[in-house]
Parts: C-alpha cells; structure tokens; sequence
C-alpha cells in the first residue's frame, strides 16, 4: 500500500503494547484489531491510544467488532481521538452489504487473500475488521508519504517537541511551510468518504447498506483505494473535497457527542452544523497548550 512505509511491530495484547508504539517518535499510525467479542462494553486500551493520539499528535486505526454490534462503546473502534473502522464486503457486492460493526467513523473492505497454512500451493479468501482497519492504516501511510515527498519532509511521527504534532511537517515549492495534523487527516478521509448506490443480493446473508440514515452504519462511508487521490488533492489544496450532506454531519456529530459522553473523553461542545468533519480530536488538540 504504501511502498516505503516502515511497520513497526508491537507483540502483546495491552495497553503497554500499544502504549510502546505511542512512545515511539517516529511512528505515525496505530492501527489495532482486537477487542472484546461483540463490542462488550469493558476496558480496554482506550487510555495507551488516547496518549498516542491526544499527547504524541499520531492517528490511531481501532477495529470494530465483526458482528453488527455497535462501535461507540468497543474499547478500540468506539473512543473519540480512534478512527473506529467497519467492514464490507467489496468486488462482487459492488460495495453494497455491510458486514460488521455499526456507526463507526469509516467503513473498509474487509476481504483478504491469504496463502494457505498448510500448504505451498494455494491461497483461500477470509475476512474481518482486522483486515479492514490495517487497510485503512495503509491507505493513510500512502497520503503521508506522498504529501512529505511533495513537501520536502523528510522525517515521520508527529513529536511535540520536535515537530508541533504535525504528520506532514514541510514547505511548498515557495518554501512556504506546511503542516498537516491528525485533525487534517481525518477531516478529509471523512470528506472522501462515500455511500454506495442501492441495491443488495438478498440471498447473500450479510446486511444492505440502507439507503435512509447509511451513517448509522457505516459511519462517514465507505473508503478504499479510491479514496486516496482525492484525499491527497483535498490536503494539498489543489482540489478541495466538497462538504458533506447536512444529515450526514449531524448524524456523525451526534456519533462523536455520544462517544465523547460515553468514554469522558472530551466535554461536548456545540458543533455548527456546516463545519463539516469536525472531530473531537481536533477539538481538544486546538485546546491543548504544548
């Protein structure tokens, strides 16, 4: 996905785990897949990705639940400052049945293809949130690279002290400087999010992507592949993503106020309806004196 990404691998399911990755100043995304089975509201590691986030400027990929269960309250898809990430099933479905957790921030194509485990000759298909969410994660390490090679940015992370909690942290052809934060970043993979048209094979045994209210359960929408030019023209400013529908941020303002009362994570605040993409995040970092 993103040719010059170095993964940096963290073994162990806990809060030190991640918390490790946090710690480190070049790393730029977290992604995690694992959780408690069916979204049950327990601790997690919601408090090593709050500090990756809130404290060290990174962005944190959590899966959600591979039921439909709902993703505000799972300790890795459902906190404020995480990009809680879905599944769907993609190619043949043409992108319209959902597969998993509901009212997420994004929806991903969940589908892999894996060699075989038990032998050297043939590959099988499976599926999951824990493919749909590292998706995700390479998707947005491809924008990274490609805004800092256009920007002259030659270092990764988002450190404070050493590089004001900005992911992109460079100048323009005019040596004008450039700075790209979290908020960035999530704002316009909300913006490139979309909604598949209708339609649904009834036969299949997964759940249509409903035409009325898709943000409750797909979040923003659907990302893939195809999300990242426009992503990168959106933060580049050489071709801005339009705003989303009125209906489609109130419904996510109302999905980020009812995660923000449920973890206490950051106090609510009115939101005006045509700021589009506005994240907890976003607001708690603008608040934050470093």
């Amino acid at each position: 996905m993103a040719p010059n990404a170095v993964i940096f691998f963290v073994e162990g399911f806990s809060e030190q785990a991640v918390q490790s990755a946090a710690d480190q100043p070049l790393v730029d995304v977290i992604t995690t897949s694992f959780g408690a089975i069916g979204s049950i509201p327990v601790p997690g590691i919601e408090r090593a990705t709050e500090s990756a986030v809130v404290e060290f400027g990174k962005i944190h990929t959590g899966a959600a639940d591979n039921s439909p269960s709902p993703a505000v309250q799972d300790a890795t898809a459902g906190p404020p400052w995480s990009i809680g990430i879905a599944g769907y099933a993609e190619e043949g479905d043409d992108q319209k049945e959902i597969m998993s957790g509901s009212y997420p921030d994004i929806s991903a194509d969940w589908t892999q293809v894996l060699p075989n485990h038990d032998d050297i000759d043939g590959y099988h298909e499976t599926s999951g949130t824990s493919f749909a969410t590292p998706r995700t994660a390479g998707i947005i390490s491809f924008v990274l690279e490609s805004l800092r090679d256009e920007y002259q940015d030659a270092s990764s992370g988002a450190a404070p002290d050493v590089r004001s909690m900005n992911l992109v942290n460079g100048t323009d052809a005019e040596g004008n400087p450039v700075s790209i934060d979290n908020a960035h970043i999530r704002e316009a993979l909300n913006l490139s999010a979309w909604y598949p048209d209708l339609g649904w094979d009834p036969t299949s045994g997964t759940m249509p992507i409903s035409p009325v209210a898709p943000c409750t359960q797909t979040g923003w929408g659907l990302v893939n592949l195809s999300n990242i030019e426009p992503i990168i023209k959106h933060l580049n400013g050489s071709e801005p993503l339009p705003d989303r529908a009125g209906d489609v941020v109130a419904c996510m303002n109302l999905n980020q106020a009812a995660r923000e009362a449920y973890w206490g994570a950051y106090p609510s605040l009115p939101t005006q309806i045509q700021v589009v993409g506005e994240e907890g995040v976003q607001r708690r970092l603008s608040e934050r004196e470093f």
